[in-house]
């Protein structure tokens, strides 16, 4: 099972993020020749018991390891389980997970690579970025970031970029040490609940080496609403 290790990976993905979509009545939820593959191909490494179990084993994991991890901390972004099947199906790579020796959870992060090359605005996004407290200080979150810029570099991005509250100011200092800068405040980004005011953004970005010139980087002179954001 060594051989198809990798491929596994993005297929069970592909597969389990289509389950999920069913199973939470996404209105996205549809079938392509892919999906077929993938199921057939499972069916005849797993057979259908085998490959039930292993889309719940699949669920489960990230159910417990990412949506309960993440509720560690309050400042970390939480999503559904189709999320992240969704960005572990499309984006494998920029699913970064860090372990210790003993197996437990660290840290992780994920994110995507999107945008116009035509517009020299390719570039890889951080979606979610999260530390163990009992892990933390470790410079581990540097580390998660540096491997995301890399797989970026390598994708051809003129930069990377991230939304953080405003009010984050650990998170915005921290981002600004690892070279980062605010391109950008984006108006009630952030929806809030239990009778809260929504929160603001910060859109900040760190240029790459494809960006001779840190166009990418310029601040705008005005704050822009959620809607504006392509």
């Amino acid at each position: 099972m060594k051989v198809y290790s990798i491929f596994l990976v993005a297929v069970m993905a592909r597969f389990s993020h289509l389950v999920a979509d069913t199973i939470f009545l996404s209105p996205k939820v549809g079938f392509k020749v892919v999906d077929v593959a993938c199921f057939v191909f499972f069916v005849h490494i797993f057979g259908f018991s085998g490959l039930f179990k292993l889309v719940l084993s699949t669920l489960l994991t990230i159910d417990i390891s990412f949506l309960s991890f993440s509720n560690l901390d309050p400042l970390t972004e939480t999503y559904g389980i189709p999320f992240y099947l969704q960005y572990l199906a499309h984006w494998p790579e920029y699913f970064i997970v860090a372990e210790a020796p003993g197996g437990e959870l660290m840290g992780y992060i994920m994110g995507k690579a999107e945008g116009s090359v035509a517009r020299e605005e390719w570039h890889g996004h951080v979606t979610a970025l999260s530390v163990a407290p009992e892990f933390r200080r470790l410079g581990l979150a540097a580390k998660l970031m540096e491997l995301l810029e890399e797989i970026s570099e390598r994708k051809g991005g003129f930069f990377v970029d991230l939304f953080v509250r405003v009010s984050n100011q650990v998170a915005v200092n921290m981002y600004k040490r690892l070279g980062y800068s605010v391109y950008r405040t984006v108006i009630e980004y952030y929806s809030a609940s239990n009778g809260e005011p929504d929160e603001d953004a910060y859109d900040m970005r760190k240029a790459l080496s494809r960006d001779t010139e840190k166009k990418s980087i310029i601040p705008l002179p005005h704050p822009v609403r959620p809607e504006d954001i392509e």
